[in-house]
């Protein structure tokens, strides 16, 4: 016996551009189909299906020289092998949880004990599964004779091919059926070939059974020429041309050829073990998938859903990716070319250990190449780098020098502008700073209105600033008063400008009140006011810089307050355009003297 690595065998580095060769070899036709896998992306470069009696391929030494001619056009990549599934036994076996060395030693005596006494080699592989089986592990178990894989291959002419992988006809269809329909958790799959019938149980996306019988379309056709008394050729193309089943050309006793086949295939379901013969019904009352030449037949599915309850769909397209989608019949070539790439959901690798060390000797090879080319490419590209950024620093260098002759030049005319600019809108400025006082005094005058609604004062003077502290201060024997944190900043402000006054108003007024009451409404008035955006500061002014302009008639001693409203400075104050267009210090120039519109 043969063992093979535990559970999915890794492949480890490999180039990130694959391709494989999956052969399909039936006794009345081969089908070939050649997959890429570039940068994790599937596509399907070719198929092509040899029809052995089209072609005359008759004897074995003409189908090796047209295989081999065929191999040398494709660019002989290596091979992935679909063995009929009836030389081959899979099945799920069930143990108990122990480590995985003690389930390896396990799996190969059950595997002694399920291929009986036979002397010859076995190959035999192994990977864990999911099933609703509680205190056990489950393995789908795959094995066959070497002698069988190697006389396939004899047959073929591949002995001197190197072969990635070598799977069951079961096991493709699992694969190619996950790859078309990944949503579809159960299923039986039905394959018909020309010599015998594979079948595959899918229960929660999990193959659990796959048995083959030697009754498909080969059987049929021998049937039919029996029943007419003519030849196997004109039975075949009377099989795919007429309806024998039903209507005025049905034969005669075929139907109960095809009930037998059906028969058959219920047999095979109900050896599923765990389900007694009479739940074969239910195993094929779900998605009951056909593919194969045998279902072309006319009418045959029909009679099939009618007499024997077999509901068969065809294989579905529609959820397949286009780049991977094969013709008709090329399910099991798919299959075994996705598992190959390592896309199989549930492996079954039948590589003989001599063909697996050449396979691990050419896979090393080709890492060698891929690494000795990706070595190149990075000193390549690490050349080109280099030269690109020397002749690119060699430019910005250049660059820079004739930029710095332009900015000195640009600066020169930049400065000579902006001097033009600041004296033009100097001119200018002063119309637009009265503009904007009127709308300040507009604002403020409708802001003063409802200052004094619903509350007992009256305003008694309101003037701009500038006229206001123009007049001489009022002349006043009070005590020193108490000088706050607020008149101190204004105090020296005063002592840096020549006059107190600012873009504002002042606003005296009179709340005959009580003087605690008076001082709470006062507040209220600030408070107020202070909101306005068009004042940056409502205050009381301090006594020392009132004047005497209000008429003493209106006036209520001890209860006369008079407030500074500081309008917001915008661009067209004195100061304010003076920091915008300053212009630079000699000696420092910078490269955009462009001032902000």
């Amino acid at each position: 016996m043969t063992p093979l690595a535990y559970i999915l065998k890794s492949p480890g580095l490999e180039p990130p551009i694959r391709r494989v060769l999956a052969v399909d070899a039936g006794s009345r036709c081969i089908r070939l189909l050649l997959l890429e896998n570039r940068f994790g992306k599937l596509r399907l470069l070719k198929q092509d299906a040899v029809d052995l009696q089209e072609e005359g391929l008759v004897s074995a030494a003409e189908l090796m020289v047209h295989l081999q001619t065929t191999l040398a056009d494709w660019g002989r990549p290596p091979l992935a092998l679909a063995l009929p599934q009836q030389i081959v036994v899979s099945q799920i076996v069930d143990l108990p949880p122990v480590p995985d060395a003690e389930a390896r030693q396990l799996i190969e005596a059950e595997t002694v004990k399920l291929s009986g006494l036979s002397e010859s080699a076995m190959v035999y592989d192994f990977t864990r599964v999911t099933t609703a089986t509680e205190s056990r592990q489950s393995f789908w178990v795959t094995f066959c004779q070497e002698g069988e894989i190697q006389s396939r291959i004899a047959q073929l002419g591949f002995e001197d091919q190197d072969f990635r992988e070598i799977t069951t006809a079961a096991n493709a269809l699992l694969t190619a059926w996950h790859a078309a329909q990944p949503a579809k958790r159960d299923a039986v799959l039905v394959h018909a070939g020309a010599q015998s019938t594979t079948l595959v149980v899918i229960r929660n996306g999990v193959a659990v059974f796959a048995s083959s019988f030697p009754m498909a379309g080969d059987f049929f056709t021998r049937a039919i020429a029996r029943l007419r008394k003519g030849t196997t050729e004109a039975a075949e193309a009377l099989k795919h041309s007429t309806n024998l089943l039903s209507g005025g050309q049905a034969l005669a006793g075929f139907a109960e050829i095809v009930d037998g086949w059906a028969a058959e295939l219920k047999r095979q379901l109900s050896e599923w073990r765990g389900h007694p013969s009479e739940a074969a019904g239910s195993l094929t009352s779900g998605t009951v998938i056909a593919t194969g030449g045998a279902f072309e037949q006319p009418g045959l599915l029909d009679y099939l859903a009618a007499r024997a309850g077999l509901k068969f769909q065809r294989w579905p397209t529609d959820h397949a990716l286009d780049a991977v989608v094969p013709a008709m019949g090329f399910e099991i070539a798919l299959g075994a070319a996705l598992q190959a790439l390592g896309l199989g959901p549930q492996p079954a690798s039948l590589l003989p250990a001599n063909r697996r060390a050449a396979w691990k000797k050419r896979l090393g090879r080709q890492r060698l190449e891929f690494a000795n080319a990706v070595m190149l490419g990075a000193c390549l590209l690490a050349l080109t780098i280099g030269l690109w950024q020397r002749f690119a620093s060699i430019h910005r260098k250049q660059a820079m020098a004739n930029k710095v002759q332009a900015g000195l030049e640009v600066v020169q005319a930049n400065i000579a502008l902006t001097s033009d600019l600041l004296n033009g809108y100097d001119v200018l400025r002063p119309l637009f700073e009265h503009q904007q006082t009127t709308v300040d005094v507009l604002q403020s005058l409708a802001l003063l209105q409802p200052a004094r609604s619903n509350r007992a004062l009256w305003f008694v003077l309101v003037a701009d600033q500038r006229t206001y502290f123009a007049q001489p201060p009022a002349a006043t024997n009070r005590p020193a008063i108490t000088v706050t944190e607020t008149e101190l900043t204004v105090r020296s402000r005063d002592t840096t400008n020549a006059s107190p006054a600012r873009p504002g108003l002042i606003a005296e007024l009179c709340i005959p009140e009580d003087e605690d009451a008076a001082r709470s409404t006062l507040s209220q008035v600030v408070n107020s006011l202070k909101k306005a955006p068009v004042f940056v500061r409502v205050d009381e002014l301090s006594k020392d810089l009132r004047r005497s302009l209000a008429d003493p008639k209106v006036l209520v001693p001890e209860r006369h307050f008079a407030l500074a409203l500081d309008f917001t400075n915008t661009e067209f104050h004195a100061g304010s355009s003076a920091k915008r267009f300053r212009l630079p210090p000699p000696g420092r120039l910078p490269t955009n003297l462009a001032p902000n519109p």
